[in-house]
């Protein structure tokens, strides 16, 4: 009788054990999704949180959650991630972005370009075309240093001649060493609309162009 007193507070001790674990776990879940929607809420959406930093945290209660309850969790946070960061780019509509293109457009004499160079150059120059191609200005350019750089165009080509308002395509090209190569180039947009797309990034809209977010270099 005695071994079977012992075997039911056992059996009993084993219970609590188990139900505590469990609210525990729910009590540590809660409390973590509660501070990741607060961080996810108040970031900044051209600096979202990192992915790794997120499954570096997701990882740490996997052990108390259980990998079902995870997945869930995971689809939610996706999910609502999506949702926090279109919530958060609205802020951008109505404002000009640089981000990758190659359009410029010249507006009462001036158009701005941006451009990344990846290595240092010794050299950049600029060139601007019409709409059939043609070369209407070659002008030299002071960044050639890794980054991103940008260059306001007075309209006016080399000789001095300005070109009439409109929208120009251009190429940024970088000399090293006797070779010549092409910058990745960006351009100036202004933002319509913003939404999510269906693997859930964040697209601006600008004129019928979609941009990623991420693609997106600085904000006017």
């Amino acid at each position: 009788m005695a071994v079977s007193n012992v075997s039911n507070v056992s059996s009993t001790d084993n219970q609590s054990t188990s139900s505590l674990a469990a609210t525990s776990a729910k009590e540590l879940s809660d409390r973590f999704l509660t501070m990741l929607t607060a961080q996810m809420r108040n970031q900044d959406p051209l600096n979202p949180l990192d992915n790794a930093q997120l499954t570096s945290q997701m990882a740490q209660i996997s052990t108390v959650t259980g990998i079902s309850q995870l997945n869930t969790t995971m689809q939610w946070l996706g999910y609502s991630m999506g949702s926090l960061q279109a919530t958060q780019a609205t802020s951008l509509i109505g404002r000009q972005v640089l981000a990758t293109g190659n359009t410029l457009t010249l507006d009462e004499g001036k158009g701005t370009i941006g451009y990344t160079v990846a290595a240092d150059a010794d050299s950049a120059k600029l060139q601007v075309y019409d709409k059939d191609k043609n070369v209407v200005a070659t002008l030299p350019l002071q960044g050639n240093t890794v980054g991103t750089h940008t260059f306001e165009w007075d309209g006016k080509t080399a000789d001095g001649k300005t070109v009439p308002d409109g929208a120009y395509t251009f190429d940024v090209m970088l000399t090293q060493a006797d070779k010549s190569a092409k910058a990745a180039t960006l351009d100036v947009k202004e933002v319509a609309a913003v939404r999510p797309s269906s693997n859930g990034t964040v697209v601006l809209d600008s004129k019928g162009a979609s941009i990623n977010l991420a693609d997106v270099y600085q904000v006017w």
